[in-house]
């Protein structure tokens, strides 16, 4: 009807500058994407973390798959130094009991040491706008 067009019209105007102005506008926050590698081993399942260090407010956490992890600009991580907590736990190749008689689970082990998670000093410094971060740990 000429009324629910008259009432419809506004609206889709409204949505549809919206995206424009939302999607033409530069993020000031960054995304921060890069590889994670335990002893040149991509790291298959784990998580990363970062936290902030100094003025900075905003902490972020990411899924590591298959040796790559992303924090979307959504995030709203700050430019900044942060402490970076990395976590893998991997399975040890042994099988235990579950919960459920008869079935057995991967036991699983953390494969990074804690001087990368619990008691973690690595740092990274992000930057303005798209930010590359890779981690080459090693376990000795």
């Amino acid at each position: 009807s000429a009324m629910t067009r008259q009432l419809l019209s506004p609206l889709i105007a409204c949505c549809a500058l919206t995206a424009v102005l939302v999607g033409c506008g530069k993020s000031a926050a960054p995304a921060v994407h890069g590889k994670v590698t335990l002893d040149g081993e991509s790291v298959a399942m784990g998580s990363i973390q970062f936290f902030p260090q100094g003025n900075i407010k905003t902490k972020a956490a990411a899924a590591i798959e298959q040796g790559s992890y992303m924090v979307p600009a959504t995030d709203k991580l700050e430019p900044g130094k942060y402490r970076v907590q990395i976590n893998w736990m991997k399975p040890t190749g042994k099988k235990i009991s579950s919960a459920d008689p008869g079935i057995t689970a991967d036991e699983m082990r953390e494969a990074v040491p804690a001087k990368f998670n619990t008691a973690s000093t690595l740092t990274a410094e992000i930057g303005a706008g798209d930010t590359k971060k890779d981690f080459a740990l090693t376990s000795k």
